[in-house]
């Protein structure tokens, strides 16, 4: 894994190795995993996706993780390959609060690594993809996903990252049980 934890204390992911996640998993660090042209929120239609930037919510949620007890990692990227690697490297991390962007409605690769991992992953859409064009109606990575997330603007990262926690206890719970 190659990470760097900017002067804000971001930490963000550059280069992973999937197989790592075979690590031990870290139950209180969360990927936050952020799609193609996110790198532009805050300049890409702001009638859509607001005045944001990627940074900013970044900032933001891991604000939200710190005062819940938890950390998160952060990764961007406008690679289907890469996503489904860091979807594999998060097998050792607690979950996933995920947005595919475009991805979500034609990426069954994505589909079948989150499918593939039993870390909870949420997706999380900032704008409300049913008011928009109809072939965003449909997204094919939800039916894998732990929670789905859309509208909410970028409240909805929160919200996922709650989602997230609370399947993490969630399952705990049920390994606990004899």
């Amino acid at each position: 894994m190659v990470s760097t934890t900017d002067a804000r204390g971001i930490t963000r992911l550059s280069k992973v190795d999937p197989n790592d996640g075979k690590n031990p998993r870290d139950t209180k660090t969360f990927l936050l995993l952020s799609g193609p042209n996110h790198n532009l929120f805050g300049e890409r239609d702001p009638k859509q996706y607001g005045t944001t930037t990627l940074a900013e919510i970044e900032e933001g949620l891991a604000a939200v993780a710190a005062e819940l007890g938890y950390k998160i990692v952060c990764a961007q990227t406008n690679s289907e390959g890469e996503m489904v690697d860091l979807i594999h490297y998060a097998r050792c991390l607690g979950g996933v609060v995920m947005n595919p962007g475009a991805y979500a409605h034609y990426s069954y690769a994505l589909h079948d690594a989150i499918d593939a991992v039993t870390v909870p992953v949420v997706e999380v859409h900032i704008s409300n993809v049913y008011a928009r064009e109809a072939f965003r109606h449909k997204s094919v990575t939800a039916p894998a996903v732990a929670g789905y997330i859309a509208g909410c603007g970028i409240l909805g990262y929160e919200l996922g990252l709650r989602v997230a926690i609370q399947r993490v206890k969630e399952q705990e719970e049920v390994a606990a049980k004899p």
